[in-house]
């Protein structure tokens, strides 16, 4: 089995799984060493490592630079988080997710959020960038890549469940491989989102959800961490460094 069938069949197994999120090789690395079955970067742990903010305020060939290191040292699947795909022009993302796929990545997760406008993308236009993303993968035979499209309709509309619904089925028409929904903590809405799309669902820890198990019994397949990991991390080293002074 290779690492595109490991990946996918993840998503697919009884249950779910989580999937811890890295920022810098030495914490995929510690990832790896725990036992997981794979591993994802954050590009808020990414970009807060380095000092900046997220959203696509690193350049892309510093996301590059990490990814080509994190697979020439994991032997586990690496997703990336690649944001908004660092262009509004879905070919230059697909460019980019195949510079991705040429150094071993396995999936990608793609949002349909505008970074300079700090709005959604209509559906239209999110389901033209999955469009030629898909197209672009097949055609240079890494059809095998798990293309996770995330909506971020829990963090903008008042009412984010029929728009989610909306977004979750012209995504997965047009090719996607998972829907990923950030905010999405409503165990009954995790629910009927299960239950009426046809590919597995996404959800992330967050202050208020950080149930697992919770988020599997309702229907999700994976549970991803997020800044979970390098949050703590931080506070680890905050707590330690005041026992040790006192």
């Amino acid at each position: 089995m290779d690492k595109y069938q490991l990946f996918h069949q993840l998503h697919h197994q009884h249950g779910g799984f989580v999937l811890a999120n890295a920022w810098d090789l030495s914490s995929a690395q510690f990832i790896q060493a725990a036992g997981a079955k794979a591993v994802a970067t954050t590009s808020w742990g990414i970009a807060a490592s380095l000092g900046l903010a997220d959203g696509e305020n690193i350049s892309f060939q510093t996301q590059l630079a990490l990814v080509k290191s994190l697979t020439e040292h994991l032997h586990i699947p690496l997703s990336v988080d690649i944001e908004s795909g660092y262009s509004n022009d879905p070919l230059q993302i697909s460019e980019n997710i195949l510079a991705l796929a040429r150094l071993g990545v396995v999936g990608i997760n793609i949002e349909d959020s505008d970074k300079d406008t700090n709005a959604l993308r209509s559906t239209e236009q999110q389901c033209t960038i999955i469009r030629e993303i898909k197209k672009a993968l097949n055609e240079n035979g890494f059809g095998g890549l798990f293309i996770n499209a995330r909506t971020d309709t829990y963090f903008v509309n008042d009412s984010p469940f029929q728009a989610t619904l909306k977004r979750a089925k012209a995504y997965q028409d047009t090719g996607a491989d998972g829907l990923f929904v950030p905010g999405l903590t409503n165990i009954e809405h995790i629910t009927s989102l299960a239950n009426t799309i046809d590919m597995p669902l996404n959800v992330m820890a967050m202050s208020n959800f950080n149930s697992a198990k919770a988020a599997f019994a309702g229907g999700a397949k994976r549970f991803s961490l997020g800044n979970s990991l390098y949050d703590l991390v931080g506070n680890t080293i905050k707590t330690s460094l005041t026992q040790i002074e006192n």
